[in-house]
């Protein structure tokens, strides 16, 4: 794991508890299945989380881009 990247990964884990627990409460009656399906959106939802602010964190600049990597090898 990159050192850059590890507050943004953090930041993704952060969301996607925050995100998953926020619609069990606000759902209403708890279902196993119907935790299941949230569980599972809910990692579906910070992974996105995490590309779409690792992409927009390379375009600002405040992350290095992927192609930077392999040209200093």
């Amino acid at each position: 794991m990159s050192r850059p990247l590890l507050p943004l990964k953090a930041g993704a884990i952060a969301f996607t508890l925050l995100w998953t627990a926020w619609m069990m409460w606000w759902s209403g009656p708890f279902s196993s299945v119907y935790l299941t399906i949230l569980t599972l959106c809910g990692a579906a939802i910070g992974y996105l989380w995490y590309r779409a602010m690792r992409w927009q964190f390379e375009r600002m600049g405040m992350l290095p881009r992927k192609d930077d990597s392999s040209r200093a090898s």
